[in-house]
């Protein structure tokens, strides 16, 4: 991939990427008293991965999305190893199991695509199409986190 405006693209595409991989909600609802202790647990733990990203500077460039998914993806492998502890009641539990297995898929998306990036192989077209698949998956995956509770994991 070569030239100046590709590469323009290739750090709008990537961090807009980026921006939704690892929760960063800041919507609040009105709960009762104290939410039930998974949430509380759950969503401390995606805070705890959000602010761990936050201070990392968000990339812009093929360069710096290189050495930033690294971290983006440790992030979402210790929220998934985090949330997998967690056991809310009935219909919750399988909502929190799907939106886990959505975060996975994210995870391998942007694993593949650091992968294509450090090679040098990635097509403009296929940014296209990364960006719409990963748009699909994180608007499923923060659906379901919704639904759980999880605020500080959807974005």
């Amino acid at each position: 991939m070569a030239g100046r405006n590709a590469n323009i693209v290739v750090g709008l595409t990537l961090g807009a990427l980026l921006a939704g991989g690892c929760g960063g909600g800041t919507h609040t609802a009105t709960a009762p008293a104290a939410p039930p202790r998974y949430v509380a647990e759950g969503n401390a733990i995606c805070a705890r991965q959000l602010a761990r990203l936050d201070r990392l500077p968000h990339p812009t460039t093929p360069e710096q999305t290189i050495a930033y998914l690294p971290s983006a993806l440790t992030a979402m492998r210790n929220e998934i190893a985090g949330l997998r502890v967690l056991d809310p009641p009935g219909a919750a539990r399988s909502q929190l199991a799907g939106a886990m297995a959505d975060t996975k898929r994210l995870s391998a998306l942007l694993a593949h695509l650091l992968h294509e990036l450090q090679h040098g192989t990635v097509e403009f077209a296929q940014l296209g199409v990364v960006q719409s698949t990963s748009t699909a998956i994180r608007a499923q995956l923060d659906a379901r986190f919704r639904r759980v509770g999880l605020t500080s994991c959807a974005h």
